[in-house]
C-alpha cells in the first residue's frame, strides 16, 4: 500500500486515474472467467463438466445397485418359495415333517418297536413282577416265601415260650415239692415263724445287717416275748445301729388290726423303731392286701411254700430298713432328700398288690400259666428295682453322713 501510494505521488492525477481504470477492469475480467469456468463445471448443458460427469456416475451406480438389489431379492424370495424343492423354506418343511412323523411313530403304541411300546412293555412286565411277588396265591412269591417264615419263627417262639413255661413251672413245682417236703418233719406253725426268721437272716447277710432271732428270749418288757427276730442296720448303713422287729404268724385269729397291737407291743419289747408282720398265706385275712404300711409298720403276706413269693418279703426287709434310715435322719434333724426312698415305698406297695392277683390266677393255673410268669416276672424286676433304689438311697445317706463327720 505504500509502494502503490508512492506511485500515485509520482504520477499525475490523470496517470493515476487511468491506472486504476485499468486495473480495476482487468480485476473484474479475471473475475468474470473463473466465474464462467467455476459455472461451466457446474453446468448439465456441457457433458465434461464435473456435474454432468458425477451425474452420469451416480445414474450408472444406481443401476447397478438396483439389479444387484433386484437379484438379491428375487434369490431370498427363491428361497422362501414352496415351489422350489430346494429352497431352505422345503428343506425346514421336510426337517419338520420328517421329525414330527419320528415323533409320532415314537409315541404311537402301534408300533411295537416305538419307545412308548418299550415303555410300555417294561411297565406291565414290571407290574406282572411285583403281582407275582406280592400275592399270597402263588407259592414262589416272596410275600408266600416271607409269611412262611415268618410263621415258621413265630412256631419256633411259642414253641420255645411254652417249654420256658413248662420248664420253670416244673422248677417251682420241685421247689414247691422240696418246700413241702422241708415242713413235714416240724410243727406247722413253728416252721413258718423259723422260715420268715432264716429268710431275714440270709438277707440281713447279703446286705451286711445283723438279724437275731429273738422268738425264744424276753425283750425290754419284762416276761414278754413277742418280737421272732430283730435286724440292727450294720455299719455300712445311713442308720448303723438302727432296729427293726419280725412277728410271723401263722394264726387266722389274727386280722390286721391285732396285728398291729402285736406290732406295737414287739417295737416296745425289742426297742426297735419299724416292725414287720408277716402273715401267713394260709391264715391270712380274708381280702387282705399283700402289702401294706401303716407308719413305721409294715404288713406283708407271704407264702412260705411258694419260692416266687420270696419277693415279696425281700421288698419288706428293705423297706423296713428304708424306713429306719429315714426315721433316723429325721431325728437326726439333718437335711436329707428322701424323694427317691418315698418313690421306691410307692413302687414297693403297688408292685405287691399286684400280687393279689396271682392268688386268684393260681386257682385256674392251667389256663393262666402264661399270664402268672409275666406278672412275677415283671413284679420280681420291679420289686428288685426299689429294692436297690433303697439299698442305693440308704448307702448315698451313709456316705453323706460319713463326709460331715
Amino acid at each position: 500500500m505504500g509502494e502503490s501510494s508512492a506511485i500515485m505521488r509520482l504520477l499525475n492525477p490523470e496517470e493515476s486515474n487511468g491506472l486504476v481504470q485499468a486495473i480495476r477492469q482487468s480485476a473484474q475480467e479475471v473475475l468474470e472467467f473463473e466465474r464462467d469456468r467455476v459455472l461451466a463445471e457446474f453446468s448439465l448443458d456441457n457433458k465434461d463438466s464435473a456435474l454432468s460427469r458425477m451425474v452420469t456416475e451416480l445414474a450408472e451406480k444406481n443401476g447397478q445397485f438396483t439389479g444387484d438389489l433386484t437379484n438379491k431379492i428375487d434369490e431370498v424370495v427363491k428361497e422362501f418359495s414352496l415351489d422350489t424343492d430346494d429352497s431352505a423354506l422345503s428343506r425346514l418343511v421336510r426337517k419338520v415333517e420328517t421329525a414330527q412323523r419320528t415323533i409320532t411313530d415314537e409315541f404311537s403304541l402301534d408300533n411295537e418297536s416305538s419307545a412308548l411300546s418299550r415303555m410300555s412293555n417294561l411297565l406291565n412286565e414290571a407290574t406282572n413282577a411285583i403281582n407275582d411277588n406280592l400275592t399270597l396265591d402263588k407259592e414262589g412269591s416272596a410275600l408266600s416265601r416271607l409269611r412262611r417264615e415268618l410263621v415258621e419263627i413265630l412256631a419256633h417262639h411259642e414253641e420255645q415260650s411254652s417249654s420256658f413255661q413248662r420248664d420253670v413251672t416244673s422248677a417251682l413245682e420241685a421247689m414247691k415239692a422240696r418246700r413241702e417236703e422241708s415242713l413235714r418233719s416240724t410243727t406247722h406253725g413253728k416252721q413258718f415263724q423259723d422260715v420268715v426268721v432264716d429268710f431275714a437272716q440270709h438277707e440281713a447277710e447279703r446286705s451286711g445287717d445283723l438279724a437275731t432271732c429273738t422268738g425264744n428270749t424276753t425283750g425290754a418288757v419284762k416276761h414278754c416275748k413277742i418280737g421272732d427276730a430283730v435286724v440292727e442296720l450294720g455299719p455300712d448303713c445311713a442308720a448303723s445301729g438302727e432296729r427293726f422287729v419280725i412277728e410271723a404268724k401263722e394264726d387266722a385269729s389274727y386280722d390286721l388290726n391285732k396285728a398291729r397291737c402285736e406290732m406295737e407291743s414287739a417295737r416296745k419289747n425289742r426297742e426297735a423303731s419299724v416292725g414287720v408282720f408277716v402273715f401267713s398265706t394260709k391264715t391270712a385275712p380274708a381280702g387282705q392286701e399283700a402289702f401294706l404300711r401303716y407308719g413305721n409298720d409294715v404288713f406283708v403276706i407271704w407264702d412260705a411254700e411258694d419260692l416266687s413269693n420270696d419277693v415279696i418279703l425281700k421288698a419288706a426287709l428293705s423297706l423296713a430298713k428304708a424306713l429306719c434310715v429315714r426315721q433316723a435322719k429325721a431325728r437326726e434333724a439333718e437335711a436329707a432328700d428322701f424323694q427317691a426312698i418315698d418313690c421306691a415305698i410307692l413302687a414297693l406297695e403297688k408292685e405287691a398288690k399286684r400280687l393279689q392277683k396271682m392268688n386268684t390266677w393260681t386257682e385256674t393255673i392251667k389256663s393262666n400259666s402264661g399270664k402268672i410268669l409275666e406278672e412275677v416276672r415283671k413284679m420280681t424286676e420291679g420289686l428288685d428295682q426299689q429294692i436297690q433304689v433303697l439299698r442305693d438311697a440308704t448307702m448315698g445317706l451313709k456316705h453323706g453322713m460319713d463326709g460331715s463327720d
